[in-house]
């Protein structure tokens, strides 16, 4: 089961720059670390490579967040889950673009 804290999220950044591994951190109302994400894996490919800088609408003065936050861990590690912008993959049209490149120096070539 999920654990879903978005309505304490206050701020993060979630990097995956580097293919394989999300590292990261993101701060949350309740809490009085910021928690650290070391991760194995890759956002889905409409954000796959990037690094995100985000904002949350959690208040820090929300009587509910420390006890709904306690027991999240200061640091997370494991596997990456769901991790997605919402952005429509642009796959097709980099193949093709791709494919079209590749064609135009090869008949250039002969």
């Amino acid at each position: 089961m999920a654990w879903r804290p978005s309505r304490f999220l206050l701020e993060g950044e979630l990097d995956n720059t580097t293919l394989g591994k999300v590292v990261g951190w993101m701060k949350f109302a309740g809490m009085t670390c910021n928690v650290t994400f070391d991760l194995a894996g890759n956002f889905h490919r409409d954000i796959r490579g990037a690094k995100v800088r985000f904002k949350g609408d959690g208040d820090e003065d929300n009587p509910e967040a420390p006890g709904f936050m306690e027991g999240f861990a200061c640091r997370q590690i494991g596997k990456v889950g769901d991790m997605t912008g919402g952005l429509p993959p642009m796959t097709t049209s980099v193949v093709w673009l791709s494919r079209m490149v590749f064609r135009g120096k090869r008949s250039r070539g002969r």
